[in-house]
């Protein structure tokens, strides 16, 4: 519903998407921000990557959640007031984080944010989609895709001037100027509620047995490596999950104020969609939560060199994505939705052979081309699950799509964080237990660097610890090295299997272009 007083504009479609695009990119912007702070925070607290990921987890695990809410407030709220709350929230969560010294706190704000950018996702797209007329809601697709995507790809680039320059803390108010005008901006152009829009109670019961799942379920995986995936506490958190899990669906089907509309997955389109979208969720910020480490830990970059990195990424997307909205338009949307994820796939299977001796426009051309593919694939994806749905289905769709994307992102962001913790002791053991005195390659190292220590002048005495000591110092990163590898390597199969799920959304395109064909023949005189 547009405003009285913007009736008669012509602009007004643009203010408000401008509106709720500023809104989402910086509330998803803070969501990798904090990624290049990582070993920041592993050495402020004395913790390993397998709890440090939290600082990431705890926002994307708290995204999905929220958004099942998302047509629950706009019909009893209205967007404006949605809109202007969330971002209210946000701006004093961002407040206090810079000043919370325990580690939990944080992971506590954390999950404040995620629950705001929760609402302000899905939110965009609600407003967004009405105001454009069919022909053009792939356009308008990518310009939220645009906001999407380039809010995650910048985020690194400040924080890691942040993080270089400032205090690392200092990452959770960087944001609030841009959601002050944002929250501005909401109040002006946002519409208010629907005066015909229904008022229903919110379904608590649901609210808190999704949130459970999810919570015990990223918790189990976190924490199984530490505890022994047979104890009884990992054993006790999946069971909670799958119950929860099964509780949540049974509720669903049966209550009359359902979270996550069940007539949705009538449509056989939306369902391949999510599926889809889950796969890219995952993908899409399990490298932006693994690249920027990967460029400190591995390439040896500083904080803002590593951000740079992804902001470059990001830029070369922008040409590309008018060309995914107009991919958008065409029926049979699987088609750039399969090539894009092929292209992340590939990009990512490339970056699996990076070491330390790969150059920063190696790793950011390869990057970016991956990145490209996305901009090419969201549109089209977006689209294609929301365009033959009611209009009193909207708000549901779109909550619906964006809590299986985040879920799903929330999940690979876990699961890289752990697979690169367990590769890394994996290939340490291996690494030590070959370090014998029976080893020609070993012992032909420390003989060199004995030499090259004897000819600085280094006492016989210090020789050997010091030879001993560098010997450890290769196999730590070289086992670093190939567990980040290993990272890379699972998102390529993963963007793999995404790009055939997708060409399940393609229909028989070959018949649809023959069809075109025959009626532009027919119509020629």
């Amino acid at each position: 519903m547009v405003p009285q007083r913007f009736a008669d504009s012509p602009n007004y479609k643009w203010f408000a998407t401008a509106t709720v695009i500023l809104g989402m990119m910086g509330s998803v912007l803070s969501s990798t921000m904090v990624n290049v702070a990582i070993p920041d925070v592993m050495g402020a607290y004395g913790i390993g990557q397998d709890q440090a990921h939290w600082m990431s987890t705890a926002m994307l695990a708290a995204m999905p959640v929220l958004m099942l809410t998302n047509g629950w407030f706009v019909n009893n709220f209205g967007a404006r007031n949605t809109y202007v709350g969330a971002c209210a929230i946000f701006i004093i969560a961002s407040f206090l984080g810079q000043f919370i010294p325990n580690y939990y706190g944080l992971v506590a704000i954390r999950t404040i944010q995620g629950a705001c950018s929760g609402l302000l996702q899905p939110l965009t797209m609600t407003v967004i989609f009405p105001l454009f007329p069919e022909e053009e809601r792939g356009r308008a697709m990518g310009i939220y895709g645009m906001g999407f995507i380039l809010g995650p790809a910048l985020g690194p680039t400040f924080g890691g001037l942040i993080v270089d320059h400032l205090h690392w803390q200092d990452i959770f108010g960087w944001s609030i100027p841009i959601m002050v005008v944002a929250l501005l901006m909401g109040l002006r152009y946002l519409p208010g509620r629907h005066p015909d829009a229904p008022s229903t109670r919110l379904n608590w019961i649901s609210l808190v047995l999704v949130a459970v799942a999810i919570g015990t379920f990223l918790a189990a995986i976190s924490n199984g490596r530490r505890e022994g995936w047979t104890s009884p506490e990992i054993f006790g958190l999946f069971f909670t999950s799958a119950s929860c899990m099964l509780a949540f669906i049974s509720v669903e089907l049966t209550t009359r104020s359902p979270l996550l509309e069940m007539r949705l997955f009538a449509d056989r389109t939306f369902t391949i969609s999510v599926i889809v979208g889950s796969m890219f969720g995952a993908g899409m910020f399990g490298s932006l939560y693994l690249l920027p480490i990967f460029a400190q830990q591995v390439l040896d970059y500083s904080a803002f060199k590593a951000g740079l990195l992804l902001m470059i990424t990001g830029l070369l997307m922008i040409p590309s994505f008018p060309i995914g909205g107009r991919l958008a338009q065409y029926q049979h949307s699987g088609l750039p939705i399969a090539l894009g994820m092929l292209m992340f796939g590939v990009s990512s299977l490339v970056l699996a052979g990076a070491d330390i001796n790969s150059t920063f426009w190696f790793v950011a051309l390869w990057a970016s081309f991956g990145r490209v593919g996305l901009s090419f694939a969201m549109p089209s994806l977006q689209t294609g699950a929301l365009r033959r749905l009611p209009s009193d289905l909207l708000p549901y769709g779109a909550g619906s799509m964006n809590f299986v994307r985040m879920t799903g992102a929330a999940l690979g962001t876990n699961v890289i964080a752990i697979s690169v913790e367990t590769r890394l002791s994996y290939h340490a053991d291996h690494f030590a237990s070959t370090q014998t005195a029976d080893n020609p390659v070993t012992q032909d190292l420390l003989i060199k660097v004995t030499d090259m220590l004897r000819e600085q002048g280094v006492s016989a005495l210090e020789e050997g610890p010091i030879a001993t000591q560098y010997l450890a110092r290769v196999v730590v990163e070289q086992s670093n090295t190939l567990a980040y590898q290993d990272g890379f390597t699972l998102l390529a199969i993963g963007f793999f299997l995404a790009a055939l799920s997708a060409l399940a959304l393609a229909g028989n395109p070959l018949a649809a272009l023959r069809l075109r064909f025959a009626k532009g023949t027919a119509a020629t005189p």
